[in-house]
């Protein structure tokens, strides 16, 4: 059984307080409004557990989990501190509970990491249609990836509805070239899913943030939340077939 690396753990206490403090403050300083410095807290948290996955050697995905406990009484500390409007509303309890989602997303972060780095076992049973574990993975990817793209551009250029829109499919092209390039096979199928799970959580998010979208709005994000990691998982294989060459 694999010791706990302490040093790990607190590597990526260290990097996931930076992270996630930076993302807080620059979010709760453009919006008023709650859920999106919560949505950038969390965010912060599943960065700091992918790059600490990428990073260590071996899987270490129950040290991300401690350094995010780390990061978290950091956080509960320093987050009421800050003069930000979007913490004016925030009391210890609420963001006692995001801190708490925070951990298992570092955690689960921490899983894509490995999975990115290739330490995780990629077999899986022939007759099994789709793997599930990409499916997560790029799931994980395309909604982290499209929530700080989106968050970015608001606040570099204000909302635009195009500029939005444009960020939301980039982001999902990115997370399914990420499943094309990095996975042991063909691995479209699993894009195509993961990209509506992508879509999904990002529909619940705006709809919890925002108000609710009209059914127009949700069927376009779906059709082209799909067609971009389709197109960014092609390309990825093809990527990985001219390496192979």
């Amino acid at each position: 059984m694999k010791s706990l690396d302490f040093q790990s753990a607190l590597i990526s206490a260290v990097v996931g307080s930076v992270i996630t403090l930076f993302l807080a403050y620059v979010s709760a300083s453009s919006f008023s409004a709650l859920p999106f410095p919560i949505i950038a807290i969390l965010c912060g948290y599943v960065i700091t557990g992918i790059v600490e996955g990428i990073l260590s050697k071996g899987v270490t995905i129950l040290e991300p989990a401690i350094g995010a406990m780390l990061v978290g009484v950091v956080l509960f500390v320093i987050v009421p501190l800050m003069n930000a409007p979007g913490f004016r509303n925030l009391d210890s309890t609420v963001l006692s509970v995001v801190l708490m989602n925070g951990v298992l997303l570092s955690a689960l972060g921490g899983w894509v990491g490995e999975k990115l780095q290739g330490t995780l076992d990629d077999d899986i049973p022939d007759e099994s249609p789709l793997d599930w574990s990409w499916v997560l993975c790029g799931a994980v990817l395309g909604t982290t990836i499209t929530m700080l793209l989106s968050s970015s551009l608001v606040v570099i250029l204000g909302y635009h509805l195009v500029s939005h829109a444009l960020a939301f499919v980039f982001g999902l092209f990115v997370a399914g070239f990420v499943i094309g390039i990095r996975s042991s096979g063909v691995a479209v199928k699993e894009a195509v899913v993961a990209g509506f799970l992508a879509v999904v959580l990002n529909v619940d998010i705006f709809c919890l943030s925002l108000g609710m979208l009209p059914l127009e709005g949700v069927v376009g994000g779906i059709i082209a939340g799909v067609a971009a990691t389709f197109g960014g998982s092609w390309v990825g294989e093809k990527v990985q077939e001219q390496r192979n060459q």
